[in-house]
């Protein structure tokens, strides 16, 4: 009897007879795992026939015509009409032959056992295709890349079958457990491996990378790689993990890294070294560390790689990226890898709590000490970094926010750069330095752009470098234009003040002081400390301000509640940082309410109060620069920290002159009315005011129309002022 020929469609993720070579391959291996399993564990069950089905669908006229040799013609016949009347489904020919073979006797059985072995190797030794296919291509090309074994070869290949096709995974995973301990037997002999082989693959190379995932209900390769098998070319698999680095565009000797430094790295990295080299370049972002890199690579003249970041940024990717580019690149005379934005692969403390990843410390430890690497890691924060791996870096170099000194450097570099010098003299360079705090990139961005549109005048072209770093910084700030709330009043001046203590010879060891701190090369540590008391609003932290103006410094300004924090420790930590930051930007650190930092250790009633001031006392011996406090209450500092202090300047209430100073310099000039006689001795009869609350006053009617104020009703604002707040000296209390 002709058995009638099977039809193309048995099931979900058939192969047909004109399937690419893709298909056959993966078919190849399909029937190269069912031979190793049914050789041992020999079983006609449903799931069984149902793979055996779906992988020998092309060899279903043998196995019909052995199920058929022993029937007689009224079998054969009612075989044949119940042969078409099935669907053509997988699962309808798996119920058929499961039928037949339930009625077998067991010597038939095990024949028919051994025809469909005879099956599987006549398939497996013939692949059906000619040459390789693009998926034995591309995993030839993970091997080179990871440096994989050939038993890790054929664990990926399977987990893409198993990925990819359904039959196989409902057989291999489902029906046999191959992703459990109980069905390890049967992965090892699918694979054709011992158990410590096996154990040996999924610990090794393929974890490390995060190739796949096994847990209790699935084995299957990650999302990230499995397009992997797709690619077609070595080029788009490396450009999935690192790409060539660009060429520098800064001059090495711009960047603000001292010529010893410099040198060093230098000769850290010329030749790739018998051991490991690893440097590691950390500071907040904008501050010029890839950059760097870039110029670096840029004098070695060797190739520089840069890992590819996804956008997560998960830490397994960034693994993979690793080992593939030292596989592919670091050949021969080597290369230089550089790994930007390294901080979830360094920062490993706490990292679960963190980033919800859990960190493999040997393997980072292990990376570090690879002979023959010579890699540059790029971090914003060194903070979570394990002792261990810190010692194994080389040479580290801290890159430090860019002063305003600095940033006025960085403009002539990138202005001389890019050829527009003639749009900006000195003056304007310091003015844009002061004004923009942005990172070199920006600036460099702003400047190309605006050479670009070729403005016709100077203003022009300050004008459209300005909206590119105003655009900038507003973007940066989540949308909200940034406000300088540390700027000095515009029309601020000493005279007016009720000073006590000379403030002319301040200003003038203050400007030495400036000048000896900038010129000086020696670490020496030296500090003018000052202390401004007095009443609140009479202008200590404006003098604070002003002085920064003066000497040409920025200011870091910081509260109470910037300092103290409700866990134990960190108050004292956040001192310390205030004070490191000032030095390192070479900006004066100012701390207003200085009074409820600096506790009276003999009158404090907590423990931390006394750690607070200790902590506080201790910085201000070992600052390198100049720090500015003010405070409202001078007999509640610790009488230690009076005397550490070079200068001592009080602040009073205005004087009945100051009285008509402040008003003409706050006040005056939001009425069109000039001020009469009348009005200055109004003033001068005020009692206890000071500028602060001039400011006020003028604060509350600057946006009045001025054709309806006039000096009467100004001056009896702030003698409303005044008698508010001496009703508040009479009612407050004193006590406990």
């Amino acid at each position: 009897m002709k058995i009638p020929r099977i039809r193309n469609g048995l099931g979900s993720n058939t192969i047909h007879l004109n399937s690419d070579k893709n298909e056959q391959f993966i078919l190849k291996n399909c029937v190269k795992y069912l031979q190793r399993h049914f050789k041992r564990y020999p079983s006609f069950d449903n799931e069984t026939l149902k793979i055996i089905v779906w992988t020998l669908w092309q060899e279903t006229e043998l196995i019909f015509k052995f199920l058929t040799d022993e029937m007689d013609k009224m079998q054969k016949a009612q075989f044949k009409e119940e042969l078409y009347e099935i669907e053509y489904e997988t699962d309808d020919y798996t119920d058929f032959i499961s039928r037949i073979v339930k009625n077998m006797n067991s010597s038939r059985r095990n024949r028919f056992a051994r025809q469909i072995i005879n099956l599987l190797d006549n398939r497996h030794r013939c692949p059906g295709y000619r040459g390789k296919a693009e998926i034995e291509k591309n995993v030839s090309a993970l091997k080179k890349m990871f440096n994989l074994t050939e038993q890790e070869v054929e664990f990926i290949v399977f987990l893409f079958i198993l990925t990819v096709y359904e039959n196989p995974q409902d057989f291999f995973v489902t029906y046999l457990a191959c992703n459990k301990i109980v069905g390890r037997k049967y992965l090892t002999n699918i694979l054709g491996l011992s158990k410590v082989e096996l154990n040996g693959i999924l610990s090794g190379t393929l974890k490390e990378i995060g190739f796949f995932e096994m847990d209790r209900f699935d084995l299957q390769v990650e999302d990230d790689f499995l397009g992997l098998f797709q690619n077609p070319s070595d080029q788009k698999y490396s450009q999935q993990f690192y790409l060539k680095i660009p060429p520098g565009t800064v001059p090495l000797d711009h960047y603000f890294i001292s010529t010893d430094e410099r040198n060093h790295i230098l000769s850290l990295l010329e030749k790739k070294p018998k051991t490991s080299t690893h440097i590691l370049l950390y500071g907040p972002p904008g501050t010029g560390k890839t950059s760097f890199v870039y110029s670096l690579a840029d004098r070695l003249g060797i190739p520089g790689y840069e890992i590819v970041r996804d956008e997560a940024n998960i830490t397994r990717n960034r693994r993979a990226a690793i080992l593939a580019c030292l596989n592919m690149t670091n050949t021969g005379k080597g290369s230089l890898i550089i790994l930007d934005e390294a901080d979830n692969l360094l920062n490993t403390k706490f990292s679960y709590f963190i980033r919800g990843e859990t960190q493999d410390k040997g393997w980072l430890n292990e990376l570090l000490e690879k002979p023959g690497t010579r890699m540059i890691w790029i971090t914003n924060s060194i903070g979570g970094i394990e002792e261990s791996v810190l010692r194994r870096f080389a040479f580290s170099l801290h890159f430090k926010p860019f002063n305003r000194r600095q940033r006025s450097q960085l403009w002539e570099n990138i202005l001389h750069r890019n050829k527009a010098n003639k749009f900006f003299s000195p003056s304007d360079v310091t003015a844009f330095a002061k004004k923009h705090k942005v990172s070199a990139g920006v600036i460099d961005l702003a400047v190309k752009k605006s050479v670009e549109m070729h403005p016709g005048s100077k203003t022009k072209f300050q004008r459209t470098v300005e909206l590119a770093l105003e655009a900038h910084e507003t973007l940066s700030n989540n949308g909200e234009k940034p406000v300088n709330k540390d700027q000095i009043e515009k029309n601020y001046s000493l005279e007016g003040l009720n000073i006590k203590g000379d403030l002319e010879s301040m200003m003038t060891q203050l400007e030495n002081f400036d000048f000896f701190l900038r010129n000086s090369r020696t670490d020496q540590i030296m500090n003018m400390n000052l202390l401004f008391y007095g009443p609140p609003g009479t202008g200590k932290s404006e003098l604070a301000r002003y002085i920064a103006g003066k000497i040409d410094r920025e200011i870091i300004c910081k509260r109470t509640s910037d300092l103290q924090s409700k866990y134990v420790g960190d108050g004292e930590k956040n001192i310390k940082r205030a004070f490191q930051e000032a030095e390192s930007e070479e900006s004066i650190l100012i701390i207003d309410e200085a009074d409820s930092l600096l506790f009276n250790r003999e009158r404090a009633e907590r423990s931390w109060e006394i750690s607070f001031t200790n902590e506080f006392l201790t910085q201000m011996e070992r600052f390198r620069g100049i720090l500015i406090c003010t405070t409202n209450r001078l007999k509640d500092l610790d009488d230690a920290s009076i005397r550490r202090f070079n200068q001592k300047i009080g602040f009073d209430l205005l004087l009945p002159e100051g009285n008509v100073i402040f008003y003409e310099k706050l006040i005056g000039d939001i009425t069109n009315l000039p001020i009469d006689k009348k009005t200055r001795a109004a003033l001068k009869c005020l009692k206890g005011m000071t500028p602060g609350d001039f400011k006020t006053v003028r604060d509350r009617f600057s946006f009045h129309p001025r054709e309806e104020l006039n000096h009467q009703i100004l001056v009896d604002a702030l003698k409303e002022e005044s008698r508010i707040k001496n009703e508040h000296k009479k009612n407050t209390k004193i006590g406990f």
